[in-house]
């Protein structure tokens, strides 16, 4: 894959799969973050450069795969790296990094879409990203996708996100030891029934459902189809009963799987 990309504001970067000798290229490009850019990708402050030049480093998880947006060939500069590190068979975890001269162009979207379709075309279905809630940015970019949160805020007000590789909303894992348990609610944050539900063994994914302003629809009312929905054994939903398309939604519910709803989080 290997294609030239013209942003916003005029400038053109090449989009490719990267290359060994590109590691040294994603540590510097790591190094020029912003401490906040840093943080929004790593979660952490920046290390010592020993363990910056190990983060760049694409060949410690077998199967990862790392794209780049090269600058002008002259520069020998990135302007932005995404990757992801496959978790089991049919999954992996995503991250993004764009140096802040390039933020704010396209360029983190385009870097995400060709991701994803670098990993369905390697048979993956599902990709998680871990997210700051203050990362706004790429909230916006995974909710475009249609994402489920997996596991609520924590006191880093870091959440896990899961999207689907091959459209649609994500599914679940094929290997669940409990009850697959879908709730549909708002908020980021546990107030410890989904805490004790995974406690149990449970499999719980939870989705925000429909919301005009964030411009999140609902596949079961665009398509008709949801994967969470379809192939849960559970689905408790707590969603504002005021909002039309929140309604049809637990309308949609009881019409197709009445014995799946429940009234609350047990």
């Amino acid at each position: 894959m290997k294609r030239e990309v013209r942003l916003r504001d005029g400038r053109a970067v090449t989009l490719r799969v990267a290359a060994a000798g590109d590691v040294p290229r994603i540590a510097q490009l790591y190094s020029e973050l912003t401490p906040e850019s840093f943080r929004s990708r790593f979660h952490s402050g920046r290390p010592k450069p020993p363990v910056v030049a190990r983060l760049a480093r694409t060949d410690l998880v077998p199967g990862t795969l790392c794209l780049v947006a090269a600058m002008t060939p002259e520069s020998g500069r990135l302007a932005a790296e995404a990757r992801y590190l496959p978790t089991d068979e049919y999954a992996a975890e995503l991250a993004v990094a764009v140096l802040d001269d390039f933020q704010g162009l396209g360029l983190g979207s385009r870097m995400l879409n060709a991701l994803i379709e670098q990993a369905k075309a390697s048979g993956l279905e599902r990709l998680s990203a871990l997210v700051s809630l203050s990362n706004t940015t790429m909230l916006h970019l995974l909710t475009q996708y249609g994402l489920a949160l997996t596991e609520p805020a924590d006191e880093s007000f870091v959440v896990r996100l899961e999207i689907s590789a091959i459209g649609g909303m994500p599914g679940w894992p094929r290997a669940s030891a409990g009850h697959r348990v879908l709730v549909e609610r708002r908020g980021w944050f546990d107030d410890g029934r989904i805490a004790a539900l995974q406690a149990s063994g449970h499999d719980v994914r939870q989705c925000f459902g429909p919301d005009q302003r964030s411009g999140r629809a609902c596949p079961l009312l665009v398509s008709g189809r949801c994967r969470l929905a379809e192939d849960a054994d559970r689905i408790v939903t707590h969603l504002c009963a005021s909002d039309r398309d929140c309604l049809a939604v637990m309308a949609a519910h009881q019409r197709l799987w009445p014995g799946k709803i429940a009234s609350q989080i047990q």
